[in-house]
């Protein structure tokens, strides 16, 4: 099968965006490569998990927008904070346009931290979409001696993260360097299942950097019972926290506040999907034409729906200007937040 034609005219216009003569025939060799292939889509977490439910969603619907219908199937890449994955797909996977990624939403935050493990650049990966802007969140126990944030910066709170270097550690001792709470951070927990269970348990008293999915989940099933509150969101803000105080805005000056946006920025990137630096120009403008259009496919949108998954995309144009936004950072932005986490 050929593209439909909506989706043929995207392509049509992306060829012409990089360059390309003879879109037409571009797109048929396109649909060529692709018919009766398998498309295996990476993910950089374990199944289960947001990243996981976010491919698995995209991975029921992408083949009916690429050229020639390929058969896309899923494969869970965990490991090292993401980097087992983008170093997968950068450095080792076919780049004939057969392999995506779905990676992890720190992999720009963990280059400016020097922590990176793996031989990549954020910044090159050819950078497909994102399926939406996402609101993180700081919760607390309704038992936590702290309502507010305020209250935060006058009573030590015990948090939970799965390691030192989690965005559930990471954004406690970010708050106590930007706006002086009294966070305590105990790692060790598994994943934020973990930490869910450490919180009902009374072990810890919250947690930070959980993505916020209205509807559904363990999450909004304590804040509807009333059992946790929620004290911060992070990045995109949630009209259902309409009274919680976005992060950023809690900056006291420019420095503070471009800090702060740095380390809310994983909820800007969101769920990335990407393909390896060298996938020829017109199938990477192919797929990131049949991600927008499966997007916007009401099958999808109501998948999205039962899910608790906001869809919001991002173009892949867009996902990669901030990738490189994100990885040109000044000096003295990357030395206060290498000091924030406290290296």
């Amino acid at each position: 099968m050929r593209a439909p034609i909506a989706l043929a005219a995207r392509l049509a216009a992306a060829f012409v965006g990089i360059g390309l003569a003879s879109a037409p025939a571009l797109a048929d060799a396109v649909a060529d490569f692709y018919a009766g292939k398998r498309i295996t889509l990476v993910v950089a977490t374990p199944p289960g998990g947001p990243y996981d439910i976010c491919a698995r969603l995209l991975a029921r619907h992408l083949g009916r927008h690429v050229p020639g219908n390929p058969t896309i199937v899923v494969q869970n890449m965990a490991g090292a904070t993401g980097m087992l994955a983008a170093d997968y797909i950068y450095n080792k996977a076919p780049q004939d346009g057969t392999i995506l990624g779905n990676l992890h939403n720190m992999l720009p935050l963990m280059r400016t931290l020097g922590r990176l493990t793996a031989d990549v650049d954020p910044a090159k990966f050819n950078w497909i979409g994102n399926m939406t802007r996402e609101t993180g969140d700081a919760i607390v126990s309704s038992k936590a001696p702290v309502k507010t944030i305020e209250d935060a910066k006058r009573v030590e709170v015990v948090m939970g993260a799965a390691s030192p270097m989690a965005l559930a550690a990471i954004y406690p001792r970010v708050m106590n360097y930007v706006l002086g709470t009294k966070f305590r951070v105990v790692t060790g927990y598994n994943g934020f299942a973990g930490v869910e269970h450490a919180i009902e348990e009374g072990e810890v008293q919250g947690n930070a950097g959980d993505t916020w999915y209205s509807g559904v989940g363990r999450t909004y099933q304590l804040y509807k019972e009333g059992a946790i509150r929620v004290i911060v969101q992070i990045g995109t803000r949630s009209p259902e926290l309409a009274d919680v105080p976005l992060l950023t805005d809690l900056a006291g000056s420019d420095a503070d506040r471009a800090l702060l946006e740095l380390f809310s920025s994983p909820y800007e990137v969101g769920k990335p999907t990407a393909m390896g630096p060298g996938v020829p120009p017109e199938r990477v403008a192919a797929v990131r034409a049949a991600y927008e259009a499966t997007l916007g496919d009401p099958a999808l949108v109501a998948d999205a729906a039962k899910l608790g998954v906001t869809i919001a995309p991002v173009p892949g144009s867009e996902l990669a200007a901030l990738m490189t936004r994100l990885t040109h950072l000044p000096p003295e932005l990357v030395d206060r937040a290498r000091e924030a986490v406290g290296q």
